[in-house]
């Protein structure tokens, strides 16, 4: 397929804006040359189990559950089971990244291309004890500048305070290996804790017009007021958001909107202490020397599809007959800039007008603009988007779909709206909804855990990186 380079960077900046979905229409010949990645995967076990720290939203009344409001609250007693209360009482009883230990299994003066390499952590807190669970969030990498490559790690929780880190070593040369302890285990709970205690950490404002006069009123998925409120209700999907009604104002008049971060917070003034940047994503094996790494004589099968880093030279020519669609999803939508709300709607309506075909390619995203929300908002939307993929391809069995799912971004960047552990919990999720469906996967997080970028936009390089690996799918 003969490609060239044509307004390249509007493209990157097009295709993988954040949280949307795209429909590619291609004209000319094209031949599957792929088959539908196996997207299942178990969420990791921590243990115990919990009562449920979801408010109760304000569709949910006492009629019987929905199908998808059952589905909800198990995926919800699943998770609270997975991520167990852990008393906070002091920093020093904690998980310390200095007094935990790293020792690599087996280890040797030089290993092959293609080998495992497993790392044995066991953790401690500031006092040198070693902790008797698991549930630290942990971020395992391994690069080589000098080849400027690099791939993540997988972390086993054996519950126990002990875990398991493997790397399979992709590449000849010196390696050098990572272990960032990204937030405790008591800062996890207290994230988890938090995020679901409230709504209002980002409130949105409505910009209503009528003639001449314009008015603006505070929106959100859930307002907790009493005054009369304008429902923007979606009633098959059960999707709503709200805004203070103005006076002498139709609901119909809602034009515009932006959002902002209220000074909210669910997290006690202790449990802040553990997410001062001193306390985030802390190098645990920076005594690490480099791992040396030789082709050998031995062959073995290396998957550099899963590591996320093949790098393909394309581009792409938008004279060409290919027509790209792109829509932003509907509420929640952050943003300081104001945006018109007349362009928007749920991404399962822009699904069900969707005719698809051999030649139709649909891309959604969906993450970042969740974070700071309960997660039953984005269970909600995931399946939601589910149902309507399904019946997509069961009238159109040919179109192709791809889930991107987000990238990781800045660690210190106010953890309890936007931390990374809140895009894992949902990076879990699409893979758990989405497993039984014929669709592949761009896996942007494991992309940018490998690059190290830590930027929720990553940069050019590493969006077209991304973009490569969909037209590889496409072509």
């Amino acid at each position: 397929m003969k490609i060239s380079m044509i307004n390249y960077k509007s493209l990157l900046a097009l295709l993988f804006i954040l949280a949307s979905w795209i429909t590619f229409t291609v004209f000319q010949n094209s031949t599957k040359l792929w088959s539908a990645l196996n997207l299942s995967i178990s969420l990791h076990y921590w243990n115990n189990s919990t009562k449920s720290l979801f408010p109760k939203t304000p569709l949910i009344s006492l009629k019987p559950l929905t199908e998808t409001e059952l589905r909800i609250k198990e995926i919800i007693e699943k998770l609270d089971q997975q991520i167990p209360p852990r008393p906070f009482t002091h920093v020093n009883t904690t998980t310390s990244a200095t007094h935990s230990t790293a020792t690599i299994l087996n280890p040797r003066d030089t290993y092959c291309r293609g080998d495992q390499l497993h790392i044995l952590l066991e953790v401690r807190d500031h006092l040198g004890r070693r902790k008797q669970y698991g549930g630290d969030f942990l971020r395992a990498r391994m690069s080589s500048p000098a080849l400027m490559a690099g791939a993540s790690g997988k972390v086993t929780d054996f519950n126990n305070g002990t875990y398991l880190v493997s790397f399979t070593l992709f590449w000849e040369g010196q390696v050098s290996l990572s272990l960032l302890l990204i937030h405790p285990s008591e800062g996890v709970s207290a994230l988890w804790s938090a995020r679901n205690q409230g709504y209002d950490r980002v409130i949105f404002i409505g910009q209503f017009v009528n003639g001449t006069s314009q008015v603006h009123s505070e929106c959100g998925l859930i307002l907790n007021t009493n005054a009369e409120l304008c429902q923007y209700l979606d009633n098959r999907d059960q999707e709503a958001f709200y805004c203070v009604r103005p006076q002498h104002m139709p609901c119909a008049a809602l034009t515009h909107m932006y959002s902002k971060n209220k000074k909210v917070s669910y997290l006690t003034k202790q449990e802040k202490s553990l997410f001062e940047r001193s306390n985030v994503g802390i190098e645990i094996m920076e005594k690490f020397n480099t791992i040396s790494v030789s082709k050998c004589n031995t062959l073995k099968s290396v998957d550099l599809h899963e590591s996320g880093k093949l790098q393909h030279q394309l581009a792409v020519d938008l004279d060409r007959n290919i027509n790209i669609q792109w829509q932003k999803h509907c509420y929640p939508l952050i943003g300081s800039m104001t945006y018109s709300v007349k362009e928007m709607e749920y991404l399962t309506r822009a699904i069900d007008r969707t005719g698809g075909e051999k030649n139709t390619v649909i891309v959604i995203s969906l993450g970042q603009h969740f974070r700071p929300f309960p997660i039953d908002v984005f269970i909600r939307r995931a399946l939601n988007v589910h149902k309507a993929i399904q019946h997509l391809l069961l009238r159109s069995p040919d179109t192709m779909v791809i889930i991107k799912t987000e990238n990781i971004r800045e660690m210190y960047n106010d953890a309890e709206r936007f931390s990374d552990f809140h895009g894992y919990i949902q990076y879990l999720i699409i893979k758990d909804i989405f497993q039984d469906l014929s669709v592949s996967i761009i896996d942007a997080w494991d992309i940018t855990i490998a690059y190290g970028t830590n930027n929720v936009h990553p940069p050019q390089h590493v969006v077209g990186n991304q973009i490569n690996i969909l037209l590889n799918y496409i072509c």
